[in-house]
């Protein structure tokens, strides 16, 4: 990320199923836990030294947040860009019990009820520096279809997208930092923020 001021050992991936990762042999609906355990693996198998700064979007950032909880002795912060409310899909009129992960056709997915109660567990002040950020007020109110999201409108929908980031910053005691440009994908639209919050939680950990 060039918007980033501290040099520092970058890693991206892309988890199973995405992009040109291998489908694993059991393709049916897996938990946000097995997605997590398999970042733990790949991180043990690379040469960078851990503890490490997980900044993780959408579904990711779930997946960073169970990492964070089951194994908080390789974290050294968590950065959480534009979380996915994983109940929200349990709780409009046709409820989403399974969700694809990726536009593949061969794509993985995720069960919803098992991965929901998975994150609710993990949602518990963390010992690490954590920023949450969300994307900016009114981003709902330019879905295009709102019918998916019955019972909700797109007006409730965006307050209710605020209240739940404000809360799940709570949980975690983690810093809450609103975008004020762009949508869903805060990296692309506004990647300064994500930069910041970056940069403060690699200075931190360099100074503990």
């Amino acid at each position: 990320m060039s918007a980033l001021r501290w040099s520092t050992t970058l890693m991206t991936y892309a988890r199973a199923g995405i992009g040109e990762s291998q489908i694993p042999a059991d393709p049916t609906p897996r938990l946000v836990s097995v997605a997590a355990e398999e970042l733990r693996r790949l991180l043990a198998a690379t040469d960078i030294a851990g503890p490490f700064t997980l900044v993780g979007h959408s579904i990711g950032a779930l997946i960073g947040l169970v990492f964070a909880a089951q194994w908080p002795e390789n974290l050294a912060g968590l950065v959480l860009v534009d979380a996915t409310d994983i109940q929200l899909n349990l709780e409009i009129e046709e409820p989403i019990l399974v969700f694809a992960d990726g536009g593949r056709e061969d794509h993985l997915s995720f069960d919803v009820v098992a991965s929901a109660d998975e994150v609710t567990r993990s949602g518990r002040a963390l010992d690490v520096p954590s920023v949450v950020i969300t994307s900016r007020v009114g981003r709902w109110l330019d879905v295009a279809d709102p019918e998916p999201w019955r019972p909700f409108s797109l007006a409730q929908l965006d307050k209710r997208w605020q209240r739940h980031h404000r809360a799940f910053a709570a949980d975690l005691g983690a810093t809450h930092k609103v975008a004020r440009l762009g949508g869903q994908y805060i990296q692309k639209d506004a990647p300064t923020i994500v930069a910041e919050a970056i940069d403060n939680l690699v200075d931190s950990a360099g100074r503990r």
